[in-house]
């Protein structure tokens, strides 16, 4: 997932988005699943305090550009040596150096919720995005209960999306970190907790480490992403 995320940072407003206003501009395809996240919202997650955040984390997930074929597209796939990431989420299974499974994020989150996801694999997850949105839902919903203890609602969402990309056990590491710094508030993402990655500093993919991936994820999708849909989605 940290390469295709890379790659869309650095493409996501390339010479293949001039042709549209990326702050304004939402793909037609993205209203073609509306209706399934409404739904999933309302089942699942009913109490999250941006439903727009869940399009915007798709859009930031799948769109190499605004206009890429892979753009909001459920068979979309990143496939190395490594890592296998799928659909509009990019649910990620990784290997390690000798073949064995690392982690397998379908088969975690179909175990965690066996009833409504009984259906999900990895052989049948390209052709069925309504399973790929719920799954997606039932993360986020995830994430957010387990960080309870943040009062802010916005600033608990900040963190569910860093975790969404950089893991849960990072990002309570770093709200430790904070907490035991100076005027840094273990409660608020951006200019407090943000500024305290304990992530990877090793360039990974150009001039980007896992801790650039990981901070550039919450910035763009909130700041740059997220205000468009507000204004044409839900």
């Amino acid at each position: 997932m940290k390469k295709f995320i890379f790659l869309l940072s650095i493409l996501m407003f390339s010479s293949n988005n001039f042709a549209v206003n990326v702050n304004t501009y939402i793909p037609p395809q993205a209203f073609k699943y509306k209706e399934i996240i409404q739904l999933d919202i309302e089942l699942y997650f009913k109490n999250i305090p941006e439903p727009n955040y869940i399009p915007s984390l798709i859009e930031h997930e799948s769109c190499i550009s605004l206009t890429h074929k892979r753009c909001w597209n459920p068979s979309s796939q990143l496939k190395t040596s490594r890592e296998l990431g799928i659909g509009v989420g990019q649910l990620t299974k990784a290997y390690n150096k000798d073949g064995s499974i690392r982690f397998d994020a379908l088969k975690e989150i179909r175990d965690k919720h066996k009833a409504d996801l009984k259906e999900l694999s990895w052989e049948n997850i390209a052709v069925r995005p309504d399973l790929q949105i719920r799954a997606m839902t039932l993360m986020l919903r995830d994430l957010n209960k387990q960080l309870y203890n943040v009062p802010d609602i916005m600033n608990r969402l900040h963190m569910v999306d860093a975790s969404y990309n950089g893991g849960l056990g990072g990002l309570l590491k770093e709200r430790r970190a904070c907490a035991l710094a100076a005027n840094c508030d273990p409660n608020i993402w951006f200019k407090n907790i943000e500024n305290y990655c304990l992530k990877s500093k090793k360039v990974l993919y150009g001039n980007r480490s896992a801790c650039d991936i990981n901070r550039h994820h919450t910035y763009i999708i909130f700041k740059s992403i997220l205000p468009k849909y507000k204004k044409q989605y839900f």
